[in-house]
């Protein structure tokens, strides 16, 4: 399995055969490998493509983990011995003609991609236009389907092939949005979806922060804590110094002045207790230690204000 896996990343990374007869600068190469896990009904689906033609220069790839019926690869060619492989893998938006080589357990090569026109039809029957040949890939590669088009006009009113292709090459996927609704999250703007993906909201991350007792924050304040690397573990031990009651712009701005657990614990035992968020803030931006205090009262000056120190 690892000759094969070493020979098919090459594969991957080398292939260079055209694959649109009307850009001969664009090519795509897929593989396929085993998950982390072992999982035997499950593969690791790559798809990547080079597209220096119509304003674009660059590579683009996906990948995710994703059923073997999904994967379009025949079983038996994956897992026998290493040899030559033709498949399809067909989404809505149009079709992978895949070639290649497969076996023990893993595969590379490179595709060519056919847009549906069904689909085209569909999306310029919604309004949203029809999509030229890299949108139409991008739409296909994210595994869009006209369902969860549909799901995102109920409520993005004015949106365009354009909008779907841009969001999806950011990470919004179908499957995302799902998640997002079992945690509670319905957003109403595409762009905040995109926004959201970009900076590292994940279905986890809401969960921790509901589960340390966050459950009504808006999409924005989920953002501003994502963004200033608030997670549970610091809401759970700000919880746990007593400090139960703040609003996530207060989580953010104590994250952001450095304020910890183990400050708050020094300046306890310094005689310093249950001080409110602004005074915490102000030693800290103050450069006051426990050390510093202990230097004050051995020079004789004990038991002073926080306005003092």
């Amino acid at each position: 399995m690892k000759r094969l896996l070493v020979a098919a990343l090459a594969a991957l990374a080398l292939a260079g055969t055209a694959i649109s007869n009307a850009d001969a600068a664009f090519s795509g190469r897929w593989a396929v490998m085993p998950t982390r896990d072992g999982d035997q009904n499950q593969v690791q689906l790559r798809l990547e493509y080079s597209d220096v033609g119509n304003g674009h220069y660059g590579n683009s790839s996906w990948s995710s983990s994703v059923a073997l019926a999904d994967a379009g690869i025949p079983a038996d060619k994956l897992r026998g011995p290493i040899g030559p492989v033709t498949f399809t893998i067909q989404r809505e938006p149009g079709t992978f003609s895949c070639f290649g080589s497969a076996g023990e357990g893993s595969g590379a090569g490179q595709f060519t991609y056919a847009q549906s026109p069904h689909f085209d039809d569909a999306l310029a029957s919604r309004g949203l236009g029809r999509p030229d040949f890299r949108q139409s890939l991008e739409l296909a590669i994210g595994g869009v389907t006209l369902a969860f088009i549909d799901q995102l006009r109920r409520f993005t009113q004015h949106m365009t092939t354009a909008d779907v292709a841009r969001a999806v090459e950011h990470g919004v996927t179908q499957r995302w949005v799902a998640d997002l609704a079992s945690v509670g999250y319905r957003v109403d703007s595409l762009d905040q979806l995109v926004r959201m993906r970009d900076h590292g909201v994940t279905t986890d991350m809401i969960k921790a922060v509901q589960n340390a007792g966050y459950r009504n924050l808006s999409p924005d304040d989920l953002l501003r804590l994502a963004d200033h690397g608030v997670r549970e573990r610091y809401i759970t031990e700000m919880r746990a110094g007593g400090y139960t009651n703040l609003t996530a712009d207060q989580l953010v701005v104590m994250r952001d002045h450095g304020i910890s657990t183990d400050f708050i614990g020094e300046l306890a035992a310094a005689g310093y207790k249950n001080l409110p968020a602004d005074q915490l803030m102000a030693l800290r931006d103050h450069g006051v230690s426990t050390r510093f205090i202990a230097d004050l009262a051995a020079a004789g000056y004990k038991n002073l204000s926080v306005d003092d120190l």
